[in-house]
């Protein structure tokens, strides 16, 4: 069998706000192997159609099955995915604000996590039957965007999307610091703070910092620059701060990484 993916991107304008895409993969392996998933800034509920899959943080190293239904946080460290088998994967992939807005929950809840989607919401139990029912791509894609717009028809947190999203994803992040932003957006740091932990799962200082890493992650996936300058476009002082960063995400160096990239950001195959 070929192995398949499909990407579908949305349209609408407060649907793109907090939805980066939705995506199925279908694989057919042989043999076990495993995926090593660096941190990506993201947070996904993921529906496996397919066969038996396990996880291993290596926050946590225990090895655990995979529930049909599936949300995974925002991670620090790598996550291992140990795969056997045919594999079909579809999931809908946030930024950080699009749990509380689908969910009512806070994101900062499934930090280094996964939990099983039915235990957080049981409208999730009902989409998973309804995907399952489903074969094509473009079948599950109606069934979810359906779902999310009833989610954000209910959602306590609808009027502050704009806001939010305004507020941390529309600034260049290199050149960012906590006080350049409370300056910029003409707030206490004190009130900055408490937005960001409820809505993005950690502190303004740690979300300036993770993305810093993520766009060194992205440079280094799509260019050739030389890593002194990926360094210094993503914001660090020298090299020695890039590497150290970097690898406090991923346990590896910027250069290990670049020498196993593969065609998916932050995706390793062993």
């Amino acid at each position: 069998m070929t192995n398949t993916t499909d990407v579908y991107h949305p349209s609408g304008e407060t649907e793109k706000q907090f939805i980066n895409c939705i995506w199925r993969i279908h694989e057919c392996n042989i043999q076990e192997k495993t995926e090593i998933i660096l941190p990506k800034g993201t947070v996904e509920l993921i529906f496996n159609l397919a066969d038996d899959i396990f996880y291993c943080n290596s926050a946590s190293e225990i090895r655990k099955k995979l529930p049909s239904c599936f949300i995974n946080g925002i991670n620090f460290k790598p996550f291992n995915l140990i795969k056997n088998g045919q594999q079909i994967f579809l999931g809908i992939q946030l930024n950080a604000i699009g749990l509380k807005i689908l969910l009512n929950v806070s994101v900062k809840e499934f930090n280094n996590n996964v939990l099983e989607g039915s235990h957080v919401c049981k409208s999730l139990d009902t989409l998973t039957h309804q995907l399952f029912s489903k074969k094509t791509f473009n079948e599950q894609v109606v069934t979810i965007m359906k779902w999310i717009s009833q989610r954000i028809s209910v959602s306590n947190y609808y009027k502050a999307i704009n806001q939010i999203h305004a507020l941390f994803f529309s600034k260049a992040i290199n050149d960012l610091t906590v006080k350049k932003l409370c300056n910029e957006v003409s707030l206490s740091d004190r009130h900055l703070r408490r937005l960001s932990s409820e809505w993005l799962g950690m502190n303004t200082e740690t979300f300036i910092l993770y993305n810093k890493y993520l766009s060194s992650l992205h440079l280094l996936h799509k260019s050739d620059l030389p890593l002194t300058q990926i360094g210094l476009e993503a914001g660090y002082f020298d090299q020695s701060h890039f590497i150290r960063e970097f690898k406090s995400y991923t346990d590896l160096t910027p250069g290990e990484y670049r020498l196993s990239i593969t065609n998916l950001p932050g995706h390793i195959i062993c």
